[in-house]
């Protein structure tokens, strides 16, 4: 976990228009189910929950485990190639198969060395085994694992320096994920048999691609902040957020910024639905915000709270959840820290609210009918826990 979470920047975020304030709502207590030290990933499979964590030893290995509806384990696969490997996102297909995505090292061919005489030893001296370099972890690897834990494929593209993946997106076609290589954006994508396309860059280091979702037309839309030109479209803020549908053929179709004067803006997350998160920093303000888009990015409500900036989002239907960071929600101020969540209905209006002074900031939220709504988030001693909506 240490080793991701230096790999890995927290970024800000934010967005635009906005439907009526919402009306004061009961804040009812989320329910912890299971603490989870060094998990920092969730998807669920099927009738499991699955997080995913990166654990450190001779060589960085990549650890699953399985979970029922009440946190209890029900299986632990440890992926272990020999290599350094690293699993920087996660997320499942239509076949409740598990991606994963992140980097490797090369493996290392033995060396062919002349016959060594062997020495005397007179004394009896023992020496210690030398210890290999660790190389470095320049192969972008893609993980396919089924929903029992069981490796199924892997598939490696090595690459010029290491790649830092903020996001990944699955469909029946294939896999796409978006990141930064040598601190510039990139998306590369692969067929649902691993092979991949060509590398798509976007912008220079003055963009960051937070979020990627994969259509059935074969276009993406991709999700982050720039304070560059991009497609055209100027810079209006200290730092814009921005959408960006890329074509079939890899081309800019459309940029769209979210903006507002002397703001610094970026979207975080997305789901499959084009529900977003991102925040908004204005001066010493800072705000959530929670926007449902058409394929066309155009905004169909949006909500604002205040926050501290990080924030989560998934799509149930016709309801959205999101959860974010605050120390205040309508009448509930636990004062330090805390996650909170609502719900929206297909308007935009807020339904319902929960929160937990026991837990920060939200990592993932998943959702499946077994399950309901579950989430993963940093709790206030500093290890990970998973929750839900009681």
């Amino acid at each position: 976990m240490k080793r991701t979470a230096l790999l890995l920047a927290l970024l800000i975020a934010g967005t635009s228009s906005a439907v009526a304030a919402p009306k004061p709502l009961e804040v009812k207590k989320l329910t912890l189910i299971a603490v989870n030290q060094s998990a920092e990933k969730l998807v669920i499979s099927g009738k499991t929950l699955v997080t995913v964590a990166n654990t450190d030893g001779l060589n960085s290995n990549i650890l699953l485990t399985g979970l029922d509806v009440n946190g209890v384990q029900l299986w632990q696969k440890t992926i272990d190639s020999g290599v350094d490997e690293v699993a920087l996102a996660a997320a499942t297909d239509p076949l409740g198969n598990i991606w994963l995505a992140g980097a490797s090292s090369k493996v290392v061919a033995p060396e062919s060395a002349t016959a060594q005489v062997q020495a005397e030893n007179s004394d009896g001296v023992v020496l210690e085994p030398i210890t290999q370099l660790r190389g470095d972890m320049n192969v972008l690897t893609l993980w396919k694992v089924s929903s029992q834990g069981e490796l199924l494929g892997t598939y490696s593209s090595a690459q010029s320096a290491p790649a830092l993946i903020n996001a990944i997106s699955v469909n029946a076609s294939g896999v796409s994920i978006a990141g930064t290589m040598q601190d510039k954006p990139f998306i590369q994508s692969a067929n649902s048999q691993g092979v991949f396309g060509k590398a798509i860059s976007i912008g220079t280091t003055k963009t960051t691609l937070n979020a990627i979702v994969r259509h059935a037309d074969g276009t993406l839309s991709v999700f982050g902040t720039s304070s560059e030109t991009l497609g055209g479209k100027k810079l209006a803020g200290v730092r814009d957020g921005v959408l960006i549908k890329v074509s079939k053929t890899g081309a800019l179709a459309t940029v769209v910024r979210s903006s507002a004067p002397k703001a610094d803006r970026s979207w975080l997350a997305a789901d499959s639905t084009l529900a977003l998160t991102g925040f908004v920093k204005t001066g010493k303000v800072i705000e959530t915000a929670f926007t449902k888009f058409t394929s066309a990015f155009a905004p169909t409500w949006t909500q604002r709270v205040t926050s501290l900036g990080t924030s989560a989002v998934v799509s149930a239907g016709n309801t959205t959840y999101g959860a974010f960071n605050t120390t205040s929600l309508f009448a509930w101020k636990p004062g330090t820290p805390s996650l909170a969540l609502v719900a929206f209905d297909s308007k935009g209006v807020m339904t319902a609210a929960y929160g937990s002074s026991e837990i920060t900031e939200p990592i993932a939220l998943v959702y499946s009918k077994d399950f309901g709504l579950v989430g993963l988030a940093r709790s206030t001693s500093q290890t990970l826990s998973l929750f839900k909506v009681a």
